[in-house]
């Protein structure tokens, strides 16, 4: 009747024109995390880091708002979620684990 129960078609990212955002930058939970752990972290840990944070779902162009406040207060590296094993790997050393 008004389209709301309309099946809306989804990508891998989630409902259409929508992406993931977390709420906490991953960079930040991974450095936390194995600061904590005394030791790197496995993939398998990584992985579990990235599925289990907090996110909403987003337009692109309401996460652009939202990653250009968040940059206003401190930029942060934004890490990629479907290559974060990889990339974790190589900015790791750069990360302060204070």
């Amino acid at each position: 009747m008004f389209g709301w129960f309309k099946k809306k078609s989804t990508t891998a990212a989630g409902p259409q024109g929508q992406i993931k955002v977390y709420l906490n930058p991953l960079v930040m939970l991974l450095a936390g995390s194995e600061r904590q752990k005394g030791r790197p972290l496995t993939r398998d840990e990584v992985h579990h880091i990235r599925d289990s944070a907090a996110h909403m779902m987003m337009t692109p162009d309401e996460a652009k708002k939202y990653y250009a406040i968040l940059d206003s207060k401190a930029p942060v590296h934004r890490m990629n979620p479907d290559r974060i094993w990889e990339e974790w790997q190589e900015i790791r050393t750069q990360v302060r684990l204070r």
